[in-house]
């Protein structure tokens, strides 16, 4: 099993892949990280000892391609030399150099690679670019939100691309997702996909009713959670040019969660509206997707129940519900 991870530098995707490989140790399997960027510099100093990674990006574009092809060479080959470990390989589609991008990779390397498939690991620009202060090979250079925002988005919209023409599937997943759901996407083809969506902004009943439902399901589910990339730090006092593209990225990301899942659980506890969940449980019905709805409320309006496949008062019918969808995912899987 070959996984490509993409992801901006300061996202915090090397925690997130070091818990899974972690996780994957603890079920008996390996599971190892490598990192192209490590082995684009290891091939470099064989000629140059100067070059590392904070200077990497100056190098030109031709140096640049043959120290990333003969970088992939070699991990195809450990690879195939290994075939009773499983690779995350971990880098980027692009560089951000000098307020725009450096193209790394493209659809032929990654076809030479023949990853099982991608993840595009996301983190909001805030906290990234705390991260990147405190990166050695970032502590001369200057990029401002904004510019995280831009090449965050450039990297999931290339991985897109490319994963799309080599008929390869690519999962956007928050740097704080549980780990878990890293492990079972590599491990556990058994088990539907599901993006969980509740309100957020104007919640009332608080998150601690809310995360034991998320663990419940979790033993029936692979779970995408949207707060897994938190921008609380874009809803007040932010600046407007950027905070009008994280707003509208988010909503990207979202409905991309939607789209790489099987089902949409809808968990509307608090008799609030909610935007997000408006337009992501119509996003579901439209892409003829599972939409189901926990509802414990006894009047309704007739667009309650429109764009849903099935509504739900109690807890425990619609955690039996998916247990039973859970089963089916699963026998259609071994046929």
């Amino acid at each position: 099993m070959i996984i490509f991870s993409c992801a901006i530098a300061g996202s915090d995707r090397i925690s997130l892949e070091t818990k899974a490989t972690k996780i994957a140790k603890q079920h008996g399997k390996n599971l190892e990280i490598i990192n192209l960027i490590d082995e684009m510099i290891k091939v470099g100093n064989k000629t140059n000892p100067y070059i590392n990674s904070k200077n990497i990006p100056n190098l030109d574009i031709e140096n640049i391609r043959l120290l990333k092809g003969t970088a992939l060479k070699n991990i195809k080959m450990n690879i195939e030399e290994n075939t009773k470990t499983d690779y995350i390989i971990d880098g980027h589609m692009s560089f951000w150099w000098r307020g725009g991008p450096l193209n790394l990779l493209n659809s032929k390397d990654l076809k030479a690679l023949n990853p099982d498939f991608f993840i595009s690991v996301l983190n909001d620009p805030n906290t990234v670019n705390k991260n990147l202060q405190k990166k050695k090979s970032w502590e001369d250079k200057t990029i401002d939100e904004y510019e995280i925002a831009l090449w965050s988005e450039l990297e999931v919209y290339t991985a897109d691309l490319i994963s799309n023409s080599i008929n390869r599937k690519n999962y956007v997943i928050g740097s704080k997702e549980d780990p878990d759901t890293l492990y079972e996407l590599i491990y556990r083809p058994d088990k539907p996909k599901a993006y969980i969506s509740y309100s957020i902004e104007h919640r009332k009943s608080g998150y601690e009713t809310l995360e034991k439902f998320i663990k419940k399901i979790r033993q029936y589910l692979i779970v995408f959670n949207p707060k897994a990339v938190d921008i609380d730090a874009y809803k007040e006092n932010a600046n407007e040019r950027t905070k009008n593209l994280i707003f509208n990225q988010t909503v990207r990301r979202d409905f991309h969660l939607v789209d790489q899942t099987d089902i949409t659980v809808v968990y509307l506890s608090d008799l609030v509206y909610s935007s997000g969940i408006d337009g992501e449980r119509m996003h579901a019905h439209f892409t003829g997707k599972k939409v189901l709805l926990y509802f414990p409320f006894e009047k309704y309006s007739p667009f309650t129940p429109y764009f849903v496949d099935n509504m739900f008062k109690s807890e425990s019918d619609l955690i039996k519900e998916i247990k039973e969808l859970s089963k089916k995912y699963k026998l259609r899987q071994k046929q």
